[in-house]
C-alpha cells in the first residue's frame, strides 16, 4: 500500500481529472511532433502501433511501463514473491486496459501522447533519466516520479500524477490488495443481494 510518507502516493482527495489528460496532451504534443520523424527514420511501423497481444489499448512499450512502474507505486508489492507479484502486476495491466478502452476518444488521445512519449528512448532519458524501463531500480522510477509530480511545469506534473492515480486506482480495485489497504471487502448481505 502506498504511505502518506510516500512521495509518488495519490494526493488525497483528488480524482483523476479531465484537466490532467488535457495538460498532459497540450505539453507532450510539441515534443511528439518534434521528435516524430523519429519512428519514420528507424522504420517504426503501423506495428509498432497496435495493441500487444490480446490487449485492447495498451502497446509493448506500455506494457514494459506499467510492469515497471507499478511495484515503484505500489510498494506493498515490493516484498511480495516473484509469482505472486508478476500475477498481481499482470492484474494491474488488465485493469488498465480496460480503463483505458472505456475512456472517451479524447481523454485516449491524449493518454497515448503521454504513453508514445516515454516509448521513445531518447526522448524518454532526457525527460525521465531512465534508459530501459525493465532495468531501472525502483529507487529510480520513484524518483522520476517524484520529479515530474512536483514539477513547476504543469505538464510533467499532470503526466506524471496521472501515471500515479491510474496505476493505483488499478491495484486497488483488486481483491488481494484490501487487508493490506484495512479495507474488509464488501459487506456479504450486500454483495449477495447485489450480485444475485
Amino acid at each position: 500500500m502506498t504511505s502518506e510518507s510516500n512521495t509518488v502516493a495519490p494526493r488525497s482527495g483528488q480524482g483523476l481529472a479531465r484537466r490532467d489528460f488535457l495538460k498532459v496532451g497540450a505539453g507532450f504534443t510539441l515534443a511528439l511532433t518534434i521528435t516524430g520523424t523519429l519512428g519514420v527514420l528507424s522504420g517504426c511501423g503501423e506495428a509498432a502501433k497496435s495493441p500487444a497481444k490480446s490487449f485492447i489499448f495498451l502497446q509493448e512499450g506500455d506494457l514494459q511501463l506499467f510492469s515497471a512502474l507499478t511495484p515503484a507505486v505500489i510498494i506493498d508489492l515490493v516484498p511480495l514473491e516473484g509469482a505472486e507479484r508478476k500475477a498481481r502486476v499482470s492484474a494491474v495491466l488488465r485493469n488498465l486496459d480496460n480503463t483505458f478502452s472505456t475512456m472517451d476518444l479524447a481523454a485516449r488521445q491524449e493518454l497515448r501522447k503521454l504513453l508514445d512519449l516515454l516509448a521513445m528512448a531518447p526522448l524518454r532519458y532526457l525527460l525521465t533519466g531512465v534508459g530501459a524501463w525493465n532495468e531501472a531500480s525502483i529507487e529510480t522510477l520513484q524518483a522520476f516520479l517524484t520529479r515530474w509530480r512536483g514539477s513547476r511545469f504543469e505538464t510533467l506534473n499532470a503526466g506524471g500524477n496521472v501515471l500515479v492515480k491510474l496505476i493505483s486506482a488499478s491495484y486497488y480495485v483488486l481483491p488481494a490488495s484490501w487487508p493490506a489497504a484495512g479495507y474488509p471487502g464488501p459487506l456479504a448481505r450486500m454483495y449477495q443481494a447485489v450480485n444475485s
